[in-house]
């Protein structure tokens, strides 16, 4: 039975709020309930990077292990124009700074399992399916709808405009048959850019069938392309055939079904699970705010975490990992908190300033990400050039190199 009162009330059990529920417990504080509007095993989304830093905290509450057990380590980034790399990004250059010099790539729900197992291991079940319709002189909460309920505002961050030709991807975990002539790497991710678009392999783990439940035996691609404004949205499950055709028109000549192109013809034959995305970036105007009561007194603390905070482009493959770290570092900061309420609460601020910096600082990265792609893909030779010589340059200095590199363990 749900109680009637609580301290902490996490709205939400999605990875963010699994590892912030795990934090609280790891932290000796007892007295929180987290509930979901989602009954166990039907969310949908399927994020599928866990980057360094992420795994270093993840380690802090006893998870990392079993999650890297679950997914493939990922050695890097290598970009193709025609049959010719022109960057490469080595996660082994890490070492120097983290315990994890890879990417894991693994699917979101074995992360959310993990999480899950931790959380009965430490006696705490997420109650379902219930969701937040009303607040008042409340406690401390996460969640989008109590972000709405709050009065958070929750706007672009900037006037910089998404550029119509990336403005739209679709994403998709595919089979491709015959798999052992599809050439798929087993450590890269893999970009192909051409005036057609960018087209990104991503090599996964076996996954679950979401429809049998079964484990999926043969091979599975995460697929990434672009869909230009132009050529109108794409389905909100596309179809095997729409991922077919995008895959003959912009991905490498080895993925083709077309003969006259690919003398060993591949084509998709299952596709696990597709989604499109339009691409779209917000913040929320704080992640801490202190609620008063009618008479002027203070209520309670709402403190927003993971995708109830930002939104912003899949490049990069931040989403779930600045939440999982959202949410580790939360239950610290909260154990830190000093009996005066005032100081705990300029605590909790502090750490909503920083959050949302990093917040700002991802959006930013991610729109730098899709304005050089969208340079890279340009119909115009010159401006194509350009962008792919930059690029070659850049890739080959090392003080960029590190720079990138550490974009992934903050």
């Amino acid at each position: 039975m749900l109680p009637s009162e609580t301290s902490v009330l996490i709205v939400g059990a999605g990875p963010t709020g699994l590892a912030a529920t795990i934090s609280l417990a790891q932290q000796g504080i007892k007295d929180f309930i987290i509930v979901d509007a989602i009954l166990e095993g039907q969310n949908s989304s399927r994020a599928s990077a866990v980057h360094a830093a992420t795994l270093e905290a993840l380690d802090t509450i006893g998870c990392a292990g079993p999650i890297i057990s679950k997914g493939m380590t990922g050695k890097g980034m290598m970009f193709k124009r025609n049959t010719a790399s022109f960057t490469m990004a080595e996660m082994e250059e890490l070492r120097v700074y983290t315990r994890f010099p890879y990417v894991l790539l693994v699917p979101q729900y074995c992360v959310e399992e993990v999480l899950d197992a931790k959380l009965r291991e430490l006696g705490v079940q997420v109650v379902r399916p219930l969701c937040v319709v009303a607040m008042k002189s409340c406690k401390e909460h996460h969640g989008l709808e109590v972000r709405r309920l709050a009065g958070i505002s929750y706007t672009e961050p900037d006037s910089i405009a998404v550029q119509d030709s990336v403005a739209q991807l679709v994403i998709a975990d595919v089979v491709f048959s015959p798999s052992k002539d599809a050439h798929i790497s087993k450590s890269y991710i893999i970009g192909n850019i051409s005036p057609a678009g960018v087209f990104l392999t991503i090599p996964m783990p076996p996954q679950r069938d979401p429809v049998t439940g079964q484990d999926e035996e043969s091979d599975v691609v995460k697929i990434i392309f672009n869909v230009p404004r132009s050529s109108g949205p794409p389905p909100s499950n596309p179809p095997l055939s729409y991922i077919q055709e995008h895959i003959d028109m912009q991905g490498p000549p080895h993925l083709s079904s077309d003969s006259t192109l690919n003398s060993q013809s591949i084509r998709i034959t299952k596709t696990v699970w597709s989604t499109r995305y339009k691409l779209s970036s917000a913040v929320a105007q704080q992640f801490v705010k202190r609620i008063h009561n009618e008479d002027g007194s203070l209520g309670g603390t709402v403190i927003i975490i993971g995708d109830a905070g930002r939104t912003h482009s899949p490049m990069g493959g931040q989403g779930m990992n600045l939440g999982l770290r959202d949410a580790i570092l939360l239950g610290t900061v909260l154990k830190k908190g000093v009996p005066d309420r005032e100081e705990k609460c300029r605590e909790l601020e502090k750490w909503g300033r920083s959050r949302r910096s990093r917040a700002l600082n991802t959006i930013r990265t991610t729109k730098t990400i899709a304005y050089l792609t969208d340079h890279l893909i340009s119909p115009n030779s010159f401006v194509a050039a350009v962008a792919y010589w930059t690029f070659w340059l850049l890739t080959r200095l090392n003080f960029i190199k590190r720079r990138v590199f550490l974009l992934s363990l903050n």
